[in-house]
């Protein structure tokens, strides 16, 4: 059970979630997939493909990036798509909140980059805050509803042994401060 929900609430599946939800509640169906689409590319595809590329060439131990040491350029390359990505979106005159959404991504990812170079914090445990976070400043309070997703995910990093509690918490509350805190001052 404990690695279903790691890979059903693993970090890509999340931000291409959040990203396709926001932008179609901001932007419409039409267009909002279609921006939606381009984040997704920039945030969550580029970087994703990377991962996959290191793990096939044996660079990389496994998708979820299990070995700390191996993070940070991933992180760095993820940032660096991020980044073109807001470029790109703002081009396209895309939606303030989705841009928000996307700029809480860089703000998230350069707060996790030192402390992971050090300690592992739970990527997973903070794209689950962050992703509950974010809709319900950005969709609906409702969201919140959604919280007992954020503890399932933590409850399972920890049961397969790739975290410790505290890992877990330190990350859902980087991914919770920084969504939060970057949208907020957004709106």
């Amino acid at each position: 059970m404990a690695r279903l929900v790691t890979e059903v609430m693993s970090p890509v599946v999340l931000i291409v979630a959040v990203i396709m939800i926001v932008a179609v509640h901001s932007a419409g169906a039409g267009r909002g997939l279609a921006l939606g689409l381009v984040a997704v590319l920039f945030a969550g595809g580029i970087p994703y493909t990377l991962v996959l590329i290191g793990v096939r060439r044996g660079q990389i131990t496994d998708h979820h990036i299990t070995r700390r040491e191996q993070r940070p350029p991933i992180m760095v390359f993820a940032l660096a798509s991020v980044l073109v990505g807001l470029v790109v979106l703002d081009w396209l005159d895309a939606p303030r909140d989705l841009f928000a959404l996307l700029a809480s991504l860089v703000v998230g990812n350069v707060l996790a980059l030192p402390i992971t170079s050090f300690w592992k914090i739970s990527i997973h445990a903070a794209a689950a805050a962050a992703t509950v976070t974010s809709l319900a400043i950005l969709v609906s309070p409702w969201s919140l509803i959604l919280v007992p997703l954020v503890v399932l995910t933590g409850w399972a990093r920890v049961e397969i042994r790739d975290h410790t509690p505290g890992q877990v918490v330190v990350g859902a509350s980087v991914g919770a401060v920084v969504a939060a805190g970057v949208l907020l001052l957004a709106a």
